[in-house]
């Protein structure tokens, strides 16, 4: 009884959790920036628990797929950060470190080889309790 109860609370979670992607872009070719808004209804943090996919094509033409790593110093090369979190266009006050319903999140990182021009790439991003959004970028 006590694991169907909990299995209802995560399911339950995972309904009311929603991250939708804003933009993604890349002001310069090894820098990937992503916004996501959190419009569902769930608060969000324990981003060392969520996971970034890359499907990208350098400037040679190969493809690469990289799940990075969280860092909590920034995004770094082939690892990934929160750069700010916002709401209504200003940085937030209320609960720090944590992706309220309403908030937008920037996350960052270097990727290492660069993206190639010309091309079109995807990432997608997974929060702790599974849910997913991707996106697409080119540069």
């Amino acid at each position: 009884t006590t694991g169907l109860g909990e299995i209802g609370q995560r399911d339950e979670t995972i309904m009311r959790t929603e991250l939708t992607a804003v933009s993604a872009s890349l002001p310069a070719t090894n820098t990937l920036e992503m916004i996501l808004e959190n419009s569902g209804q769930v608060k969000l943090a324990n981003f060392d628990k969520w996971d970034i996919i890359v499907q990208y094509y350098d400037g040679s033409g190969t493809y690469h797929v990289a799940w990075l790593p969280y860092s909590a110093t920034g995004g770094g090369t082939n690892e990934w950060g929160v750069s700010w979190i916002y709401l209504n266009g200003q940085p937030e006050k209320f609960e720090p470190n944590v992706l309220n319903p309403g908030e937008q999140i920037m996350i960052e990182t270097q990727l290492d080889p660069a993206v190639g021009a010309g091309t079109t790439n995807m990432v997608v991003v997974s929060s702790s309790s599974g849910v997913t959004s991707s996106t697409y970028f080119s540069p």
